[in-house]
């Protein structure tokens, strides 16, 4: 579909009218169509054919000259500041969804979140409490606290073994957690959800042996919008609380400017960024351009 455009310059085209006199023709009847020039719907009627002929001639050789051109565009604003509940390298894995309507500012926001946490190429069970985290703040030697969305279980960790867990299929994690297992049965960890909210359908667990290497990878993910048939909602009078399935992953706050109604997110989200240990991942949602 073309995108229509105001035509911006100094001054009027004049072209010769149909008879014999001059006209002097406002910008205003014209538009740009995409890249082109042409006159609007509005104006069509008032010119004949050889009129509309010498004006959109004389138009072209003015925006191939640049005495014609497009209006600038507007600048994007902050809308909104995105981060992260809980700092941590994990947090740049957050993607927020948002689909507002930018002609109000009252009208609900559907939001939701989502997080992918993966932890490859993990050889034994110490390694793996090592990578994801415990449950509880550690004492000296133990693995760190967890930032992303599962941790291990403090006490669960078999140190001793080098066996590699069995698969487990991408399934529901419950409040009690989830043994991780070998191949005799031995249980090697226990993952847990991270604290602050029980998630009853949008997290998920996944234990995969990598290949060709003797190691897996534990993979956690979470989607808000599993967690209720529809998508809870906000305006940008009410962003604190968030409802609870999204206060999980996020805060929203006003930027210095001021809250706005952002640009609809794209399908896949946006996603935070610079997350790190002790840092938590942040995005800026920007009002829309047009």
């Amino acid at each position: 579909m073309s995108t229509t455009l105001d035509v911006v310059g100094a001054t009027p085209i004049s072209i010769t009218g149909s008879t014999g006199g001059q006209r002097v023709v406002p910008l205003s009847a014209l538009q740009f169509s995409d890249s082109a020039v042409q006159v609007k719907p509005t104006w069509a009627s008032t010119f004949t054919a050889a009129e509309t002929t010498a004006l959109l001639a004389v138009a072209a050789a003015r925006v191939a000259s640049g005495e014609l051109r497009k209006p600038p565009v507007p600048l994007a604003t902050p809308a909104l500041v995105v981060t992260a509940a809980v700092p941590g390298p994990e947090s740049s894995g957050i993607a927020v969804h948002m689909t507002p309507d930018p002609t109000s500012q009252s009208i609900p926001i559907g939001i939701s979140v989502t997080e992918l946490d993966t932890y490859a190429g993990l050889a034994t069970a110490a390694a793996a409490a090592a990578a994801i985290g415990a449950d509880k703040a550690p004492a000296p030697g133990d693995p760190p606290l967890g930032t992303g969305l599962v941790q291990v279980k403090s006490g669960s960790v078999d140190n001793a073994s080098k066996k590699l867990p069995v698969e487990v299929a991408k399934v529901a994690l419950a409040a009690a957690g989830l043994d991780v297992k070998d191949g005799d049965g031995n249980v090697l960890f226990t993952l847990l959800p991270r604290p602050g909210y029980n998630a009853t359908k949008g997290l998920t667990i996944q234990v995969k042996p990598d290949t060709p290497s003797n190691s897996f990878t534990v993979s956690a993910s979470y989607d808000s919008a599993k967690e209720s048939t529809s998508l809870p909602a906000i305006t940008i009078q009410s962003l604190d609380p968030l409802p609870a399935q999204v206060a999980y992953l996020i805060t929203v706050s006003a930027p210095a400017s001021g809250a706005a109604v952002p640009a609809p997110t794209p399908a896949e989200g946006v996603t935070l960024t610079g997350g790190g240990p002790g840092l938590a991942a942040r995005a800026l949602l920007y009002t829309p351009t047009a």
